[in-house]
């Protein structure tokens, strides 16, 4: 009897244990996920750094190496888009309203910034830049304004394997434009824009999805102020119509809110994994609702309801938003409180 109970007991408490140790899986895999889903420069800067430093190639020349992490190719001139990146994360950081004390966290970023810009980064050893980053404590600090940013200014993340299919569409764009017979002004204005959308594509380790949300904007605004001085058989034409419907639903399948097009604050409650089988698909059906709708202003509305966004969890998942790591300020004030008797 005693021996059951036993069995009992200790088969009850490794049952509690389990529970307990898959909710803090569940609840780490949630928080994971959600940085991996943050589209913002804090986020790649810190997740580029991340890697490097982990690599433990601190004898290595920077410059390789910070771009290996980036999926760049290793030619010297494309460290401009590194120092591009750096200067974007400063300008998030700045821009960051709702927290307290902020200048002290935006020094740990202008002081790495500075570190950046005073040495030579293609040829510099690894060690000088991870040995201020780790001595610093700059990823725990990108890491927390990264959340307090993306908290402010959500944006989805879009997988490489998203990007490499929406580039190949509207490169087959670009082709069906040089091919048609658009009028000479409307062919020109639309490669320029397209490029545009292709160029924000390839920048995107960059720019990110507020890039290509800006330059899709672009061009459907652009085409709400001027379609009505189209010509008829521009606006009749079927490369025409299927150019406007791949930007349409590209737009309202990643942007925030249909709304947001002329400036509303979106508020996005919750997150989706963004495939592109789905905006295929919706795109067959905003194309139709262009060839049934008069304007592109009419066609853009109607299409706001063409995607079905299924949310898979809450964007902060039941947590609260994470405190920033501690300034020096701080740490010496308690410092000082430990020694006082």
């Amino acid at each position: 009897m005693y021996s059951s109970c036993s069995h009992l007991g200790l088969r009850s408490y490794s049952g509690r244990h389990r529970h307990s140790s898959n909710r803090l899986i569940s609840q780490q895999s949630t928080h994971f996920y959600l940085m991996m889903q943050q589209s913002n420069a804090l986020r790649r800067l810190e997740k580029i750094l991340t890697e490097v430093v982990a690599s433990g190639a601190t004898q290595h020349a920077s410059g390789p190496i910070l771009l290996k992490a980036m999926k760049l190719s290793e030619h010297p001139q494309n460290i401009i888009d590194f120092y591009e990146l750096l200067s974007k994360a400063k300008e998030e950081a700045k821009s960051i309203k709702n927290i307290s004390n902020i200048n002290r966290y935006l020094q740990t970023i202008e002081e790495l910034y500075q570190v950046f810009v005073l040495n030579h980064v293609w040829g510099t050893a690894w060690s000088t830049f991870a040995a201020h980053i780790e001595g610093k404590g700059v990823l725990n600090t990108l890491d927390a304004l990264a959340e307090f940013f993306n908290s402010e200014n959500p944006e989805i993340f879009l997988e490489q394997d998203f990007l490499e299919k929406i580039n190949g569409e509207f490169r087959n764009l670009l082709d069906e434009i040089f091919e048609s017979n658009l009028s000479k002004e409307l062919k020109g204005f639309l490669i320029e824009r397209i490029e545009d959308i292709l160029k924000t594509i390839r920048r995107y380790h960059i720019d990110g999805t507020e890039g290509l949300e800006k330059a899709t904007k672009a061009l459907v605004s652009d085409l709400v102020m001027t379609e009505h001085s189209l010509q008829d058989k521009d606006k009749d034409n079927p490369v025409y119509k299927h150019v406007k419907a791949w930007v349409i639903s590209l737009l309202v399948y990643i942007a925030p809110s249909p709304y947001d097009i002329i400036g509303a604050v979106p508020d996005i409650h919750d997150f989706w994994v963004p495939k592109f089988e789905e905006l295929a698909a919706g795109r067959e059906k905003v194309e139709q609702i262009i060839c049934e709708t008069p304007t592109i202003q009419e066609a853009f509305e109607k299409a706001s309801n063409t995607f079905d966004r299924q949310p898979q969890k809450s964007i902060t998942g039941g947590r609260e938003l994470k405190a920033l790591p501690a300034s020096k300020e701080e740490l010496e004030a308690a410092t000082n409180d430990k020694n006082d008797p």
